[in-house]
């Protein structure tokens, strides 16, 4: 009998790796499919009116860029008692199963239209991707035996799964929810991760050595360090007994935590009181957590520590620009950026990026790499698809790329750019040159806030030409946030396990992705910042509607419209070039819309430009008399906004977001001499060749290290 043949199943191989790496591929590759194509469509879904033929909740930008910073920081944040929870009690096999069954509940109760059911499946979203995000990782580390040479491999033929999910995401549940209904949208994600969870369970005997549950007596593999350092580490229960036996550094956490929670009673309103009491009890205890540890290490330990910190402030800053591209830049595409392209220009698209994909396929293939059936697996799938189905998608000629699509444009430029990225850095460190992580981490800031120069060109080119602003614009957006992605996230875990202290990894680890679910709270609060608070409006008669700005059709469907006029201010009385305005619609808080025009010197040698925008409640109930529809002008609602000043705002905001990027990437590499000696040696110089030519990230890519 051969030796193959008294294999078992988790020992046999394709394509000289576990087949247990398949089988976390393609569950990784569905999980990110149905969670980046959630993301895609939420904020859209969100603003998107509550009434016409594909109804969203009607919601303010403000608010929903609100709402997409909590979710996103919660997303993270989970992962910390998810890891937990694998480590201490049930192993990631498991962990990953119960998240992934959580994961297709979240999204299957999304596809329901009614409001309880979308809180409902954010919540769900949010404690499924805790229990499988931190701990699928650590099981692709675990089929390699210590230092096996095809792990890194491994590891990257496993993130090209996330990007590859991330890509097809966009683009398919993003049309499906853009083109034929949200909820069809969050079904399909759905349908995703089942197909993931299927993929898992069936491939479970493959996993048979990996993931399993701590025995009694010894513990289970951490999922965010190696498995080795584990007995040296000390635990957040542990951790936080100690702060409790610690009088100065509790009294200094609770006078904190008081005082944080009064600020946050002061400053904020209504519901945002107790969740930003919440938060800001979060951040408390976690300073209090730093507290206890740098109490406890040696004088080299608390210089690297200090090193440490500056590096959490690296990672909320870089995503809390990165990440506005779920959010203000979704809402921004939207509204203001040109989305029709000709059918030659969707060719070239489509083609050049499979043409390039095989290209480096084909370069892999010539030099043995293990990926290069990946990238030629691909591209033939990019140009196959494209060629047999693009009359089928693409029926006018110009054709609008849905919004949401463009979510797909990072993860693209990922696989393209991951290996081209690496590779330069490997040369730039044969030369001789500073290759650094911190090194790394300062460019990729700037490189990635450099992007949001585009951003602010094509707000500037709204303003003056009163029209959306070109395309090209976001790509070359989108392109700047990915190099500079590659050139932080992948080196940013790594760095962390070199310069932490040994007994405390672990818990710096779950810090690190606190520091990232805070950059995304950010995020989405800067977004929150950049809309001006909405102005709203009402129709001042029922004739507005039966004289035609509302067709005379079937009113059992819900109609919406807008109108757009200029208006300027005489004293504190309103007017607009449009007279009929001034018959049309009723400015609710009429104070803050002066305040607006006063701000923009709206005067009737400078008017500016307002849109009214108008939905109807699909709530009330029509009135029928003598087989005629009656409409009354409170049954439509909606919002004024001065198109001049709004995007102002956004510009602002994007030259903002470029100034802290530049200043704080210049301020760490100007002590970047300071903080590496602050290392003590600790992250070396030397450079793995395989690991830096075979990077691809998403955040996670070194928790391997």
């Amino acid at each position: 009998m051969s030796n193959t043949a008294l294999k078992q199943p988790y020992q046999k191989e394709l394509f000289g790796h576990p087949v247990g790496l398949y089988v976390l591929f393609f569950t990784e590759m569905w999980e990110r499919f149905s969670y980046y194509g959630m993301r895609a469509i939420l904020v859209l879904y969100m603003i998107s009116s509550a009434t016409g033929s594909n109804p969203g909740l009607g919601w303010s930008n403000s608010d929903a860029l609100a709402l997409y910073g909590w979710y996103t920081m919660l997303v993270y944040l989970m992962s910390i008692p998810g890891g937990i929870l694998a480590d201490k009690y049930v192993g990631q096999k498991k962990a990953v199963l119960y998240g992934g069954l959580v994961l297709v509940a979240g999204h299957s109760i999304l596809a329901i239209t009614a409001p309880w059911a979308f809180f409902t499946g954010l919540a769900l979203i949010v404690i499924g991707v805790g229990g499988l995000k931190p701990n699928i990782s650590t099981m692709v580390g675990g089929l390699y035996p210590p230092k096996d040479e095809r792990r890194d491999s491994g590891f990257t033929i496993f993130y090209i799964g996330i990007n590859v999910g991330a890509f097809l995401a966009a683009i398919i549940v993003g049309y499906v929810g853009e083109e034929i209904g949200w909820h069809y949208g969050f079904g399909l994600a759905g349908i995703g991760m089942l197909l993931g969870q299927i993929v898992y369970m069936a491939g479970q005997k493959f996993l048979t050595p990996v993931g399993n549950p701590p025995s009694k007596g010894k513990k289970g593999q951490p999922s965010l360090i190696d498995a080795e350092n584990e007995d040296e580490n000390t635990s957040f229960g542990q951790l936080f007994a100690n702060l409790l036996k610690s009088p100065v550094q509790l009294a200094i956490t609770l006078i904190a935590i008081v005082g944080l929670t009064i600020l946050a009673f002061n400053i904020f309103e209504e519901l945002d009181r107790y969740l930003y009491a919440g938060l800001f009890t979060f951040l408390a205890l976690v300073a209090g957590l730093m507290m206890m540890i740098y109490k406890d290490i040696n004088s080299i330990e608390k210089d690297r520590f200090i090193v440490l910190l500056v590096s959490f402030l690296i990672i909320i800053v870089f995503w809390g620009a990165f990440e506005q591209a779920g959010g203000l830049l979704n809402i921004y595409t939207d509204s203001k950026i040109d989305r029709f392209v000709s059918l030659n220009v969707l060719d070239i698209l489509f083609y050049g990026s499979g043409i390039i994909l095989l290209v480096l396929g084909i370069i892999k293939k010539i030099k043995k790499s293990d990926i290069s059936y990946i990238f030629i697996t691909i591209a033939l799938l990019i140009l196959g698809i494209y060629f047999f189905f693009k009359d089928q998608l693409f029926h006018s000629n110009p054709y609008e790329i849905p919004t949401s699509v463009f979510q797909s444009v990072n993860a693209l430029f990922i696989i393209i750019f991951g290996t081209i990225v690496s590779g330069v850095w490997l040369w730039w460190a044969h030369k001789g040159k500073e290759h650094s992580s911190l090194f790394k981490m300062a460019i990729g800031t700037i490189i990635m806030g450099a992007g949001f120069l585009f951003m602010a060109k094509a707000s500037s080119d709204v303003t003056h030409y009163g029209d959306k602003a070109a395309l090209i614009l976001l790509i070359l957006a989108y392109l700047f946030h990915t190099i500079g992605e590659l050139c932080t996230s992948p080196v940013a875990l790594s760095f962390i396990t070199k310069v932490a202290p040994v007994k405390y990894v672990s818990i710096m680890m779950g810090v690190y992705f606190a520091a990232t679910g805070l950059g995304n709270k950010v995020a989405g609060s800067i977004g929150e910042a950049s809309q001006a608070k909405p102005v709203k409006i009402q129709l001042a008669s029922k004739s507005v509607v039966q004289d035609g700005l509302v067709k005379n059709e079937d009113f059992s469907k819900a109609h919406d419209f807008e109108l757009i006029s200029k208006a300027y201010l005489k004293g504190n009385d309103i007017f607009y070039i449009d007279n009929s305005f001034n018959d049309l619609l009723t400015v609710k808080n009429n104070d803050l819309f002066v305040e607006y025009l006063k701000g923009e010197e709206a005067t009737e040698n400078n008017p500016k430009t307002v849109i009214a925008r108008f939905s109807y409640d699909k709530d009330k109930k029509m009135a029928v008399e003598e087989g005629k529809i009656t409409v009354n002008s409170d049954d439509y609602s909606g919002t004024i906004e001065v198109f001049d000043m709004q995007n102002k705002l956004e510009f602002k905001t994007y030259v903002y977001i470029f100034i802290l990027t530049l200043v704080f990437g210049i301020l760490l590499l100007i002590f970047l001499k300071k903080l590496k000696k602050l290392t003590h040696g600790a992250e070396s110089l030397e450079i793995d060749d395989k690991e830096e030519a075979e990077t691809f990230e998403l955040g996670e890519q070194d928790s391997k290290k």
